[in-house]
């Protein structure tokens, strides 16, 4: 039976990480995954941790899983990415030569018979100002046109420094969790069965009487994602593909000894 799967949050290439082989070798095999078993792929935002592209240039790290995505795009998968807050510059590479569909704010889809609204979440929280602030400035098209001038060799370092700031916001040890609630209850007051959201790296499947309120986490700590069939969707943890729970231990803590092997 085919399914529906949404992850989020994987940060590929980010500094300072001693599991970056481990965790994009998981994302590779789950893509695979997808392949055999996806109607459709969704990406809710930050699958790498800085993308840009310069008109003539793209970043080469972690090149196989575009290849991948290509891979997907060529044996029929849809792939839907919603841009996160690490993606501010997503373009024409991703879109005609990948073939993503891109979605900058939030993408609504009905599935296997539920009204589906998807966004990564970033700017949600009422105390997210600076961050909404900051992001109508990074995406000022005079602004990307002024930085594509920089050279790749300077502008991809400067642009990471950036992405480490966005990600010092989101780790503000204020939760919004309440924000986040209201928002998602908004959505379905609207008519959405299913809101699904990333951004906050904190795995949630909660149900508010018939409606479903989905936070994916992450692929840095949790390694969670959500398959949605006839069934309805549900929280799973790779590479295990078993039922996620509040108590389940982090796969990333459980194979730490092994990250060296990779």
């Amino acid at each position: 039976m085919s399914a529906y799967f949404f992850f989020s949050d994987a940060h590929l290439g980010a500094p300072n990480r001693d599991d970056e082989a481990l965790r994009q070798r998981w994302v590779l095999d789950f893509l695979e995954h997808a392949k055999t078993r996806g109607a459709g792929l969704f990406i809710v935002g930050d699958l790498f941790d800085f993308w840009f592209e310069y008109r003539h240039a793209i970043p080469n790290r972690n090149f196989a899983v575009l290849a991948k995505l290509y891979e997907l795009r060529a044996a029929g998968v849809p792939i839907d990415y919603v841009a996160g807050n690490h993606d501010l510059w997503m373009g024409d590479f991703l879109r005609h030569e990948v073939g993503l569909a891109l979605h900058e704010n939030y993408v609504i889809r009905d599935l296997c018979g539920y009204n589906c609204y998807i966004i990564h979440g970033d700017g949600v929280a009422k105390n997210d100002g600076g961050y909404r602030l900051m992001k109508r400035i990074f995406k000022n098209p005079i602004n990307v046109e002024l930085y594509r001038w920089i050279h790749p060799d300077v502008g991809i370092p400067l642009a990471k420094l950036v992405s480490h700031t966005s990600r010092s916001v989101k780790d503000n040890p204020n939760t919004w969790e309440r924000d986040y609630r209201s928002y998602a209850e908004a959505k379905f007051a609207e008519g959405h069965d299913v809101v699904i959201m990333g951004h906050t790296h904190k795995p949630l499947f909660e149900t508010v009487g018939e409606k479903i309120f989905i936070n994916l986490g992450d692929w840095m700590e949790h390694f969670t994602y959500c398959q949605f069939d006839e069934s309805g969707p549900q929280m799973l943890t790779w590479p295990e593909q078993k039922p996620y729970f509040a108590t389940t231990p982090s796969p990333r803590q459980e194979s730490k000894a092994s990250v060296q092997a990779f």
